[in-house]
């Protein structure tokens, strides 16, 4: 038994024996991605013109997009899959958004397609990863970790992006209220966390976690509004 910085106790390692949990399957896991991928981009592109006031911003963000591909990484058994998966998403993220809008009569820059498909090689594989890490990694610590990652996305995307950036107020509060519910939440629900009863402690790993999150995300907004 090993203490750690963050509060968090390993017992048997960070993650499961065989690095395999219970999940969906290799095919249904992948095929889930590529359904929820195209369904949450095309929706996107209708909910621009939808949503409105500070909510407008959750249709023209990183944030809601790499959520998917977290939630769909928990759903794996194995890591490799949950990366996969998450590339996946986010190829049919964009594959939806942009279908979709073509057919709206927006114009498509092949430029921006190809510029978003390679983030989503970047990004894809490292929430479908987070996504798994939370829910079939036994430390404290590394379940903080995919907490922060998370949550750390709406928080920089609000704090750099709508507010340092865009001066969209509304936006950038509402982000950064999702994004620390979401380092809350995810932190204190993690399996590893309940079973051992210790949400402060996964909390606390969490926000530790997010002394190295926090920069990085600010940095990737810096080159994002740069890029895009």
């Amino acid at each position: 038994m090993a203490n750690h910085p963050s509060g968090g106790v390993d017992t048997a390692g960070p993650v499961p024996a065989h690095g395999q949990g219970p999940g969906l399957t290799t095919a249904a896991a992948l095929g889930l991605a590529v359904v929820i991928g195209v369904a949450w981009g095309a929706a996107t592109s209708g909910l621009q013109t939808v949503l409105s006031g500070p909510f407008s911003g959750l249709a023209n963000a990183v944030g809601p997009w790499v959520v998917t591909a977290f939630a769909v990484g928990a759903l794996c058994r194995r890591p490799g899959v949950a990366a996969a998966a998450g590339v996946l998403v986010c190829f049919g993220e964009v594959g939806g958004y942009y279908a979709v809008s073509a057919l709206r009569d927006f114009g498509v820059n092949p430029s921006m397609v190809a510029f978003w498909a390679i983030t989503g090689v970047v990004g894809g594989p490292l929430f479908g990863l987070a996504g798994w890490f939370w829910r079939h990694a036994r430390s404290i610590r590394w379940t903080g970790a995919s907490a922060a990652l998370m949550g750390g996305v709406f928080l920089t995307e609000g704090a750099v992006g709508y507010g340092y950036y865009l001066h969209h107020a509304g936006n950038a509060v509402l982000f950064c209220v999702i994004g620390a519910l979401l380092v809350a939440a995810l932190a204190a629900r993690a399996p590893a966390a309940r079973s051992a009863g210790a949400p402060g402690r996964a909390l606390g790993a969490a926000m530790t976690w997010l002394l190295v999150v926090l920069p990085l995300g600010a940095a990737g907004q810096v080159v994002l509004r740069a890029v895009a």
